[in-house]
């Protein structure tokens, strides 16, 4: 299929895709804080495209650098909705936040890793003790590490970390600052093509399935529901043009996260966009729990019920095969 012929049978499909419904005469309104990340890919798409204006939505994006930033937004009073990894979304649940899941829309086993300076010899996990790591504290990056610790069976007290946000990362490592970093895409390829060979890469496959999950303080949710719908209708939307068209859709993702196609490519290859609410994330958001109190970020407690912090119904109404929660 040539170039031409591709974009006009996307601009047929985008064309056909807003007509779908009739557009409801009542807009609801939205603000969701949203990290410049891959992670966030479907929402980003659906503003982009007018997907959500096309389902009676007027959604105001309220752009961040990270799920963390994202989530601080969103507590603060600053936005309706927020774009974040599980991991802060756990600990502040655990810290009391009354915060409800409304969706996953990304997912990915091996798209973190821990990188290493390897200047004049090579490097093992090994190698790592006794090491300076950069991290974002208190993100997926963080639990990643942990979870690399444990695969490699190396004491987390063996290793230094320094609290970095994902903007420092680089020039971290770069400048010896630390000895190893943890990140996730597009800083773990920044990293490795600003330091060539000098760099060695580690990743853990399956050590953490992380989820990006879309969220909202309960209380608000609870009185949207017709908002809440409309948004799973336009990422549903959205979900189906990364499937029809995944080189326009990457395309455009690039665009608006003003990267180069290039270095979008390694995180579009590990991410799964898709919208789910699927029950083995109970297990993970459990696992996330339990580090995230032996770390202290939260005061030590029984185990919260996660399910109550799941909100199902909008997904379910819209498109109940993709709940699997069990109720």
């Amino acid at each position: 299929m040539t170039g031409l012929a591709a974009l006009a049978m996307f601009a047929t499909w985008l064309g056909v895709s807003r007509r779908r419904t009739a557009q409801p005469s009542v807009t609801e309104k939205l603000s969701i804080a949203l990290p410049q990340a891959p992670h966030a890919g479907l929402i980003h798409l659906a503003a982009a495209q007018g997907l959500f204006e096309s389902h009676g939505l007027a959604v105001t994006v309220l752009a961040q650098t990270h799920g963390k930033a994202a989530l601080a937004a969103l507590l603060s009073g600053g936005a309706d909705m927020a774009a974040a990894a599980d991991v802060p979304v756990v600990i502040e649940v655990l810290k009391g936040a009354p915060l409800g899941i409304v969706a996953a829309v990304a997912s990915a086993s091996n798209e973190l890793a821990v990188l290493a300076r390897q200047d004049q010899r090579g490097v093992s996990p090994a190698d790592l003790q006794g090491r300076r790591v950069g991290v974002t504290l208190g993100t997926s990056g963080e639990y990643f590490l942990w979870a690399f610790m444990v695969r490699h069976r190396l004491a987390p007290q063996s290793l230094t970390l320094v609290d970095l946000p994902p903007s420092e990362l680089v020039g971290a490592l770069r400048d010896g600052r630390v000895d190893a970093i943890a990140a996730w895409q597009p800083v773990r390829q920044e990293a490795e093509l600003a330091l060539g060979g000098a760099v060695a890469s580690f990743t853990a496959p399956d050590a953490y399935a992380q989820n990006y999950v879309l969220a909202g303080r309960s209380d608000v949710l609870a009185g949207r529901g017709e908002a809440l719908r409309r948004l799973m209708l336009a990422l549903l939307d959205a979900e189906r043009l990364v499937q029809a068209f995944p080189a326009k859709a990457k395309t455009l993702l690039a665009g608006r996260l003003k990267l180069g196609p290039d270095a979008l490519e390694p995180a579009w290859q590990a991410l799964e966009l898709g919208v789910d609410q699927q029950q083995d994330q109970l297990i993970t958001l459990e696992d996330i729990a339990g580090w995230a109190m032996a770390r202290r970020y939260a005061p030590v407690q029984p185990m919260p019920n996660f399910l109550s912090h799941l909100s199902l119904d909008a997904l379910q109404a819209v498109s109940p095969d993709r709940v699997t929660v069990v109720r």
